[in-house]
């Protein structure tokens, strides 16, 4: 069994808990908690890779960040 490191990127919801984005693979999934959110992003990324098979396609993603001005 292959190994994949994943980046999970959570996000806060007004409404409570978060949404989760894994841009490797374009997923996204929710939880209450942050762990919660985790284990909901492992399910679906195994899941996602397990449909796909041999075809599966783990995006390169290079992270930057960037400021902006925005007015207020």
């Amino acid at each position: 069994m292959k190994t994949i490191r994943l980046t999970a990127e959570l996000i806060p919801e007004e409404e409570g808990g978060y949404t989760v984005f894994c841009p490797e693979l374009d997923i996204y999934t929710q939880g209450e908690t942050e762990q919660e959110c985790i284990e909901n992003l492992r399910e679906a990324a195994e899941l996602h890779l397990e449909e796909l098979g041999q075809q599966a396609a783990v995006r390169r993603v290079i992270r930057r960040e960037i400021e902006v001005h925005a007015n207020a």
